[in-house]
């Protein structure tokens, strides 16, 4: 693992992020300015619980979103993105759009420090259907929203009109 520290507590506990193995240091190695975005989070916020989420509204425009609401007018696929086993909803011809939220999820590790675990420009959204965390809200969810076509490499031999789940 390639910890990189992101904040210091006041109360002891470090935030960290694995920058080659997670899903948020592949984020953030096509949006590294999130990285600062991340340190003025850790710079006020405090942290208690196993598993934290959080959805902040940053006050400003911090980039794009590559989360989109759909309608019977979009042109819906699936497919698994690279590197992953889960299918994901996709909108062609749709772009990302300004967006002023930060989600970061983060799980306390055994020293008590928190591990950032995903990271994204945009708002929190359930796992996708099919994930080892899928819940409730995911199918109703990702039956309405959808991420942008150009925005994540997919497997190609995967794509499909047909809703896997």
């Amino acid at each position: 693992m390639h910890k990189y520290i992101i904040a210091q507590s006041t109360t002891g506990y470090e935030v960290y992020v694995d920058l080659i193995a997670s899903p948020a240091g592949k984020y953030l190695s096509r949006q590294p300015y999130v990285i600062n975005l991340l340190k003025e989070v850790f710079a006020v916020e405090s942290l208690q619980g196993p598993e934290v989420t959080l959805e902040l509204d940053m006050g400003r425009i911090i980039g794009n979103t590559d989360i989109v609401e759909t309608t019977d007018k979009d042109t819906i696929f699936y497919a698994q993105p690279s590197k992953k086993i889960v299918f994901s909803r996709y909108a062609k011809n749709r772009h990302p759009t300004p967006s002023r939220q930060l989600t970061i999820i983060l799980e306390k590790d055994e020293d008590g420090n928190y591990k950032i675990v995903d990271t994204w420009i945009g708002p929190s959204t359930p796992p996708f259907p099919g994930d080892s965390k899928e819940n409730d809200t995911s199918k109703p969810y990702w039956s309405t929203h959808a991420l942008v076509n150009d925005a994540q490499t997919v497997q190609s031999k995967t794509i499909t009109k047909i809703c896997p789940y």
